[in-house]
C-alpha cells in the first residue's frame, strides 16, 4: 500500500513538473527556461528534479516522446494500409507526416538536441531511437525507389541522411523563422528537392 502510495505520488509530481515547464515553454521559449526555473515553479528542489531527469532535454523528452511516438505509429499503419500504393506517395506522406510532427514540436526537439551535447544516444537515448525509426523508414522506402527504378543512382543511406538533416528541428526553426517559409512552403522544396528528381529522369 506504502509502495502504491509513493508511485502515485511521484505520478502526481511528474504532472506538476511537466505542466508548469509547458507552461514556462510556452510564456517564455524553450530555450530560454532553466531547470531551476522548473523546479520553482514545479515547488520542488532542485535535487527531486534532477533525480528524475539528467538535464531538459530529458524532461523535454518526457513532454512530447508520447505525441512523437504516436505520429510514428501513425507512419507505420499507414505503410501497413497501403503497400500498394505508388511508391512516390508513400515517401510523401511519410515526410509530410513527420514535417506536421516537426511543426507542433521543433522548439521542444531543438531543445533536446542542444542539451544532448551532441550525443543525443547517451543523454536522450528515446529522441535517438525516434531519429533512428524515422531514418529507417526513409531508407526502406528508398531502397524500394532504387530496386524498382533502372539506371538511377541513388544511396539510399545517404539520402535519407541528406533529408533527415533538413529536418533537423533547429534547421527547420530556421527555415520557419529567419527564412520566412510557411509549412507548406517547405513541405514543397523537400519534396522538389529529394522526391521529384527520383521519378523523373
Amino acid at each position: 500500500m506504502l509502495e502504491k502510495n509513493l508511485r502515485k505520488d511521484a505520478e502526481i509530481r511528474r504532472q506538476v513538473i511537466l505542466e508548469k515547464a509547458a507552461a514556462l515553454f510556452a510564456e517564455y521559449g524553450v530555450e530560454h527556461v532553466s531547470m531551476r526555473q522548473i523546479a520553482r515553479e514545479a515547488g520542488v528542489g532542485q535535487g527531486t528534479l534532477y533525480r528524475s531527469y539528467n538535464n531538459k532535454g530529458e524532461l523535454c523528452w518526457d513532454l512530447i516522446g508520447e505525441s512523437c511516438n504516436q505520429n510514428y505509429d501513425r507512419i507505420q499503419s499507414f505503410l501497413g494500409d497501403h503497400t500498394s500504393s505508388p511508391i512516390k506517395d508513400r515517401l510523401e506522406t511519410v515526410l509530410l507526416y513527420h514535417l506536421e510532427s516537426l511543426e507542433t514540436h521543433s522548439p521542444v526537439l531543438a531543445a533536446i538536441q542542444a542539451n544532448s551535447g551532441g550525443d543525443e544516444q547517451q543523454n536522450v537515448p528515446f529522441y535517438s531511437e525516434h531519429y533512428e525509426s524515422i531514418h529507417s523508414v526513409i531508407v526502406q522506402l528508398l531502397n524500394e525507389v532504387a530496386k524498382n527504378t533502372e539506371n538511377l543512382a541513388l544511396d539510399p543511406v545517404f539520402t535519407a541522411d541528406a533529408i533527415m538533416a533538413i529536418l533537423r528541428p533547429d534547421v527547420y526553426i530556421f527555415q520557419r523563422q529567419h527564412r520566412g517559409y510557411s509549412p507548406e512552403e517547405i513541405k514543397n522544396k523537400l519534396f522538389h528537392v529529394f522526391i521529384e528528381p527520383l521519378f523523373h529522369k
